[in-house]
């Protein structure tokens, strides 16, 4: 494993919500060499990240549609590959453009995670998240078909078998000051997550496993679920 100061991350989906939060703490953190981004456009680094050691970031701009040819250099020699892609069905436009992003991008993106030989692969999917429901498309049943598309992620990336996978099902994200409408609401009602912290225990349990302290059996799989993010490290 590599050594810490050397270790070097990919991020997928650093233009959202969770993963510009995991952009920026990797940025910071002393024990990464190198920081990814890979997407349809550059992700902008957050505000209270700004200063980061020159040459530290690099961006790829690729066609997500084209991920397993145009990434593949950027992949390799990857210690551990954030995975934070996700929409909404109202951001996509329809069912079928969800899907492409939160399943089909998120399996392109452990394939070549696997092909590249990297450890460890950390997956951002969501409370509830079961492959098995019965879910339409319609837009009624969307939240259903949200769980079912989260659950046949977490098997896409499962199937890859890595040394070490990583998945956190995390509740309501806090994205505030982004939130709006009835997700605003919600926020008030109902208990969440703030970014920051899901970011923050990505990035700590890939660090532990590099040091090898979460080293046990191989293949591993862990699925954090929303109490345990919140008891983190104490899961």
């Amino acid at each position: 494993m590599a050594n810490k100061g050397e270790l070097k991350a990919v991020v997928f989906g650093a233009t959202g919500a969770v993963g510009s939060e995991v952009l920026g703490q990797l940025l910071a953190s002393p024990a990464w060499k190198e920081v990814v981004a890979i997407g349809r456009r550059e992700a902008p680094v957050p505000e209270a990240y700004a200063q980061y050691p020159a040459g530290k970031l690099q961006q790829k701009v690729i066609n997500m549609d084209n991920m397993e040819q145009e990434a593949a250099e950027a992949v390799r020699g990857a210690d551990s590959v954030f995975c934070a892609l996700g929409t909404t069905r109202k951001a996509a436009g329809s069912a079928e453009k969800f899907r492409r992003v939160d399943l089909d991008y998120v399996e392109s993106a452990a394939k070549l995670a696997s092909a590249a030989k990297v450890p460890h692969f950390s997956l951002v999917s969501s409370q509830g998240a079961n492959p098995n429901l019965w879910a339409p498309t319609w837009s009624l049943t969307h939240s259903l078909y949200y769980a079912k598309i989260k659950g046949m992620a977490e098997e896409a990336v499962k199937a890859c078998s890595f040394p070490h996978t990583t998945i956190l099902r995390p509740g309501l994200l806090d994205r505030r000051p982004h939130a709006r409408g009835v997700e605003a609401v919600m926020l008030k009602v109902v208990p969440s997550f703030p970014v920051s912290l899901v970011a923050e225990v990505m990035i700590d349990e890939a660090e532990r496993f590099h040091r090898g302290q979460d080293s046990g059996a191989k293949p591993s799989v862990r699925v954090l679920s929303g109490n345990e993010i919140k008891r983190w490290p104490n899961a």
